[in-house]
């Protein structure tokens, strides 16, 4: 049965569940409880404080801090205004922050104390000292001077008069569905990052396929510990638990140990993550020590995964019911989930059926035609999740968007006789070597099987003659014997010879985003520094 589309603002999505659950818990972050009442009366007021900055329709709002309340209610009030927030990668630097407030035309910025070991405030004095920053304003959106989080009594009285309230009403009534509701950024694992703008219907109708095929409800309690600068926190975390009305548990950023602590601690019953995020929490030496019995649900997403990987994750967490999904930033993000319903080894081998209302078909990008079942081509997916286009980019845009409204995704997948996709990879990963397209996913697939392997990664380097060499960059299980021509000897057997690597290397840990995707073009550089130094005569 589809799900009906909804024409809505995420406005008036909140709305709804303010009316629905009030007193309900929206918002649990350490000592600091938030009802949707409270949710929406301090995100009203901040809307009030923005207008009075000068903030209106269509300004966009850079918005830069890790997961905290008070970005949850600086994001819900800058949308109540119709302001388009601009969300920033966490783990920016300096030179990177400069390069988004260029190239996104932010007007004001709302920022926090920082990630980790960056301080946010020491950069942003250097970026107002560029002749070309055109910030009107940086607001910070930290804890306050007595160290708390924004609750009604951080406003002024005339901020929260009657007066103020009928005019936000006012302006409230211009936003729009069809309205930009965030420009979010492609996942950095390239050089020059696009804005992908999503609309309010693109993410509401998003976020509410995603909680009704969950069938997450009232007595949820939903860990939001992925980035809520990525759709896929956005999508699947804070909006599919207004519609739901599920309790957000927030922390801040990932860190192993602190997620198997309060998953025990605060009873959370799911948890959605990236694939390297769950493989760190069972790997980790202490996951014994924690009880995860309360996890019943989740969705996994984000970068490929093998089937005997998801199969360690649902052993070593028994309670959960994780849920496999494709998508990508374009197309907000869902385009294929996996039902509850389905036998295990489906899931484990598939990312799903499309969603309601979305079509998906495999192209032969060297033929030009739509391929049939088990032929492995581009996924190309048409429907309302699709994005409104990449910001001040007219050509890119037009590169992926078809004038029929099928977006080329970049994705190499299959689907199979059942209709369920198959995801192989990137078609920018794919490696040629003397004229041969070689998927890095097929070779990882093997070497993963082994008991002395923790994580691979295959990948293309240039090279004389061949084009490109391949790389197996593997991280051994700690302890247990590990040696390139075990690995080398193990594949020759099962691989045609051209798939083979040429070097096997091994690495303690891999550069990641902040989204727990390995960032391949700085792998690919780190490898190649190391062969240079290899190969330096004595």
């Amino acid at each position: 049965m589809e799900m009906e589309l909804v024409n809505k603002t995420i406005g008036d999505c909140l709305a709804g569940r303010v009316k629905a659950s009030p007193d309900k818990i929206a918002i649990e972050y350490w000592d600091k409880n938030y009802t949707w009442s409270e949710v929406d009366l301090v995100s009203d007021y901040l809307a009030v404080r923005m207008c009075s900055f000068g903030m209106k329709k269509g300004d966009h709002v850079g918005l830069w801090s890790v997961n905290t309340p008070n970005w949850v209610l600086t994001f819900l009030a800058l949308l109540k205004i119709g302001a388009v927030p601009v969300l920033i990668n966490t783990c920016y630097l300096e030179h990177e922050l400069m390069d988004i407030i260029r190239y996104a035309d932010i007007k004001y910025m709302y920022y926090g104390d920082g990630y980790k070991s960056l301080l946010y405030e020491t950069m942003i004095d250097q970026v107002k000292r560029e002749a070309w920053c055109k910030v009107e304003r940086w607001i910070p959106i930290g804890r306050d001077g007595e160290g708390k989080w924004m609750t009604e009594k951080s406003f002024f009285t005339a901020e929260k008069s009657k007066k103020e309230m009928i005019k936000l009403a006012r302006v409230k009534r211009q936003v729009q569905p069809e309205d930009i509701a965030g420009m979010l950024f492609t996942s950095g694992t390239t050089n020059i990052p696009k804005g992908v703008m999503l609309s309010h219907y693109n993410l509401v109708n998003n976020s509410l396929e995603t909680a009704v095929r969950m069938k997450w409800n009232e007595n949820d309690k939903l860990f939001l510990v992925v980035p809520l600068f990525h759709c896929f926190g956005i999508t699947s975390g804070l909006l599919a638990s207004i519609h739901a009305g599920c309790t957000i548990h927030l922390m801040k950023y990932f860190k192993t140990k602190k997620v198997l602590d309060h998953i025990d601690k605060y009873s959370c019953t799911v948890l959605n993550g990236v694939p390297s995020m769950f493989l760190a929490i069972i790997r980790n030496p202490a996951f014994s020590e924690y009880s995860l019995k309360s996890l019943r649900s989740g969705i996994i997403a984000g970068s490929p995964l093998s089937s005997k990987e998801y199969i360690s994750i649902c052993q070593r967490i028994p309670g959960i019911d994780l849920i496999p999904s494709y998508g990508q930033t374009e197309t907000s993000p869902c385009v294929t989930i996996a039902d509850r319903e389905d036998y295990f080894g489906r899931k484990a081998e598939t990312a799903g059926k499309p969603i309601s209302h979305v079509e998906l078909r495999i192209y032969g990008t060297q033929t030009g035609l739509i391929l049939e079942h088990d032929k492995i081509g581009e996924i190309q997916v048409r429907g309302y999740n699709v994005m409104q286009g990449y910001y001040n980019l007219k050509k890119e845009t037009e590169a992926v968007i078809m004038e029929d409204g099928w977006l080329r995704t970049g994705d190499l997948g299959y689907l199979d006789r059942d209709g369920y996709l198959h995801v192989v990879g990137r078609r920018k990963d794919m490696i040629i070597r003397a004229g041969e397209n070689i998927s890095p996913q097929e070779i990882e697939s093997y070497i993963k099987d082994l008991s002395n392997v923790q994580d691979v990664k295959v990948i293309g380097i240039p090279a004389d003659v061949v084009q490109e060499k391949i790389v197996a960059c593997v991280i051994p299980v700690p302890g247990i014997p590990f040696s390139e021509p075990g690995i080398l000897a193990y594949l020759k057997p099962r691989l045609a010879h051209y798939k083979i690597p040429s070097h096997v290397m091994q690495f303690q840990s891999f550069p990641m985003t902040a989204s727990g995707k390995v960032l391949i073009s700085e792998l690919k550089k780190q490898v190649i520094d190391r062969l240079e130094q290899e190969n330096k005569p004595d």
